[in-house]
């Protein structure tokens, strides 16, 4: 048992899956994170703020569109150029 563990972790680690983390292995997919994480949460936040203090309506709605956007382009940016895809 011992053998066929050691067998499928070494046939796992290959050249791709050593060294960094694979999804943050470049610096631009770490600014394209942190900036869709921060400004996200900056939305959502302000978002909520509005709603409880009765903010304007159409600020509220433009702020959802700008943490649904960061949402989008953080979600679909790992489908494109994910792990072992070049920038």
């Amino acid at each position: 048992m011992k053998k066929v563990g050691y067998s499928l972790v070494r046939r796992l680690a290959t050249h791709q899956t050593k060294g960094d983390a694979l999804m943050f292995a470049s610096l631009t997919s770490k600014v394209v994170t942190a900036i869709c994480a921060v400004v996200g949460a900056i939305a959502l936040l302000g978002t909520f703020f509005l709603t409880v203090t009765g903010g304007s309506p159409y600020l509220q709605f433009a702020l959802a569109l700008i943490f649904f956007a960061m949402f989008i382009v953080g979600s679909y940016w790992w489908m494109v150029f994910g792990p072992g895809r070049g920038l």
